[in-house]
């Protein structure tokens, strides 16, 4: 198939209509129009990508009713994982790409994180649940195997031992030893796939003598940013850019070449702020920032709603989960990577694209000192997930096309915003939290309390949005609307001799 037959966009409709194969290009049924609605209030470029995993993204939102952020960057996490050890980008200098992402999606407790992840990772899961028991029975008869050839090379050795005890020459023997050892039973490969709280050590033993392609995973990204895993930020560097690594330990050597590793985090926000304070200049300055796609959720909380009548659609979501099987199992073979390449027009497009990201280098880097690093990795970026697009969906021929590019470019250039978003707003300033604070106090809707002109701190933390419990962000929120006039706090002695404090609420 053709790329453009798999892409909608505004440019392309004519396209669209005529390309798209019958079974994708029909109209919903209307009670599968309100199922097959895509969050109306986030900016996520949904229309960019394929339009079968568009129809992905709309079958889980249809089962989960969750952020379209998470739905994505979980659905490209899976995609990475299955097809980063059977596909690989070649640069027309030769050097090779893989198509391995690391991804971050902020999102509020509350959001579907789980039941997000059960739809996407859930083949993956599966499959190496599948290929674990295989691999009991594997080892099973390797070991069996072993206690043979261990006994057949004593008998060879000792064999050995008489003749040369007898003077007799032995490079018969020899020779058959020799061969006996070529021919040592291979201890069966491990298939571990995902991880999400391991040492960077099990981790990096594991992809150097096992399948060597995995991912660190967690629909509670805490984990991970608060975990044993994270601490070594250069390994996942390299690991990212897919080259060799030689690492030395006291009692071994290992060699990982051509490896293939991914990341997914979906973590609270507070709880990522809260590692940036700690490790922020070490991961905003060593480039694993960088390579990171950023964004963060837009709440569909309280918007949610049961629709019993609605049938779900769970041809695509099968489908996609046929391919990543597929994917995996050809990873499991070992055989070499299908290697893709940019068309010629599609190389005059990244290269306009990189001159244009040099000029905007210029532009944002006074907004934040991680901003020129997370640019610098947007091409990239960009490659890796048209090359991705190209192969799980099987476009036609080894090479890129323009309209492939284009749309990941406007993909990533997403993520890039939400990335500036997070560096430069999120992560720096409450009056996000504020404005949410004084909404929640002043809306009978939200706030039983609402039409009250004052109320106990301690209620506040018991009853208000789940983010502003967090004593930090919520002292930050108070103070900001005390500044801005829109409240002031007293402080009220308790007649066991404790001070309690009350909000006294301003209304405009």
């Amino acid at each position: 198939m053709q790329a453009n037959c798999f892409f909608l966009s505004s440019q392309h409709e004519n396209i669209r209509v005529s390309c798209v194969p019958a079974p994708y290009s029909k109209e919903p049924k209307p009670k599968e129009k309100i199922m097959n609605t895509i969050q109306r209030n986030s900016d996520f470029p949904v229309d960019d990508m394929p339009i079968l995993l568009k129809e992905v993204v709309r079958a889980i939102r249809a089962k989960t009713q969750a952020p379209v952020e998470l739905i994505v960057g979980s659905c490209l996490c899976a995609m990475s994982i299955a097809a980063q050890a059977t596909v690989v980008f070649e640069y027309r200098d030769g050097r090779r790409s893989p198509v391995s992402l690391y991804t971050i999606v902020l999102a509020e407790s509350g959001e579907r994180k789980t039941a997000v992840f059960n739809h996407t990772i859930k083949q993956l899961l599966e499959f190496q649940k599948r290929k674990m028991k295989e691999y009991v029975n594997q080892q099973s008869v390797y070991e069996a195997d072993l206690q043979s050839w261990n006994a057949i090379a004593k008998s060879k050795i000792k064999q050995i031992r008489k003749n040369e005890e007898k003077g007799i020459d032995n490079t018969f023997e020899q020779e058959r030893l020799r061969a006996h050892y070529v021919n040592k039973p291979k201890k069966p490969r491990v298939p571990k796939i995902l991880y999400s709280d391991a040492t960077s050590e099990a981790i990096t033993k594991d992809l150097a003598e096992n399948i060597g392609s995995a991912g660190l995973v967690s629909d509670e990204g805490g984990v991970i940013f608060n975990g044993r895993a994270i601490r070594n930020l250069p390994l996942y560097n390299q690991l990212w850019d897919g080259g060799s690594i030689d690492i030395e330990r006291k009692d071994r050597r290992l060699i990982i070449d051509d490896c293939r590793f991914v990341m997914l985090a979906l973590i609270q926000p507070i709880e990522f702020i809260n590692y940036l304070k700690k490790h922020g200049t070490r991961a905003l300055g060593n480039g694993f920032a960088a390579r990171c796609l950023w964004s963060t959720a837009t709440s569909t909380q309280g918007t949610r709603t049961k629709q019993l009548e609605v049938q779900e659609d769970n041809e695509h979501l099968t489908n996609f989960h046929k391919r990543i099987d597929e994917l995996l199992e050809q990873t499991m073979d070992q055989s070499p990577p299908k290697v893709l390449r940019l068309s010629p027009e599609s190389e005059n497009i990244l290269s306009n694209y990189q001159n244009c990201i040099e000029m905007q280098i210029l532009c944002d880097k006074a907004k934040h000192d991680a901003l020129p690093g997370i640019l610098s990795k947007l091409p990239e970026n960009a490659i890796r997930l048209a090359a991705l697009m190209h192969y799980f969906y099987g476009f036609e021929g080894n090479e890129i096309q323009p309209i492939c590019l284009e749309h990941m470019i406007k993909v990533v250039s997403y993520y890039y915003s939400q990335s500036e978003k997070i560096l430069t707003l999120g992560l720096d300033s409450g009056e996000d939290d504020a404005n949410k604070l004084y909404t929640w106090l002043t809306s009978p809707s939200s706030n039983s309390m609402g039409n009250c002109s004052n109320i106990a701190k301690s209620q506040i933390r018991r009853y208000a949005p789940y983010q502003l419990r967090n004593s930090i962000r919520l002292n930050r929120a108070l103070k900001i609307l005390e500044e801005l006039g829109r409240i002031s706090i007293m402080k009220l002695r308790n007649p066991n001799g404790s001070i309690s404090q009350a909000i006294n609420i301003y209304r405009n």
